[in-house]
């Protein structure tokens, strides 16, 4: 967390080699160095709040710098194809999909079926996976990269 992204972009002739050669290492290995599965943690005040309240503050994670270079590449060449592998269904977070539609698809099908079925009651749930990142397994996740050929 020492290294600020100032002294990247600063020094980004003579690190770009050898940061292209740490990722290649990591990636080949499908390991990643410990540092890049950790995070400072700090708390951000919401505006117009009790700061007394531990409710009036959001988390956010601040990574190495090296890592999140990393994550960028990877992003940019998944964003290139993921419109043409990802089923479309799948809404969120992806280029000219947006989380509404699926709202939108899921009140039209239920009203659909209630039209259908006037007799019979019926339960919507919507669910979230907390903590979904904490339960990633990063290896099989770098293992399928590679096996993509995504870096």
């Amino acid at each position: 967390y020492a290294i600020p992204s100032e002294f990247y972009n600063e020094f980004q002739d003579i690190l770009g080699e050898l940061l292209m050669e740490i990722y290649d290492e990591a990636l080949n290995q499908a390991k990643i160095p410990q540092t890049w599965t950790e995070a400072l943690i700090s708390l951000i005040p919401k505006e117009q709040t009790d700061p007394n309240q531990i409710r009036n503050y959001r988390p956010i994670s601040l990574l190495n710098v090296d890592y999140k270079i990393l994550a960028v590449i990877i992003a940019d060449r998944l964003k290139k194809i993921l419109n043409h592998v990802i089923h479309s269904d799948q809404n969120g977070f992806l280029p000219n999909r947006y989380i509404i539609y699926i709202y939108i698809r899921i009140i039209t099908d239920v009203l659909e079926y209630y039209e259908t079925k006037l007799n019979n009651q019926m339960a919507l749930i919507f669910l979230d996976a907390q903590k979904a990142f904490d339960n990633l397994n990063w290896q099989f996740l770098i293992e399928q990269i590679s096996r993509m050929k995504f870096w």
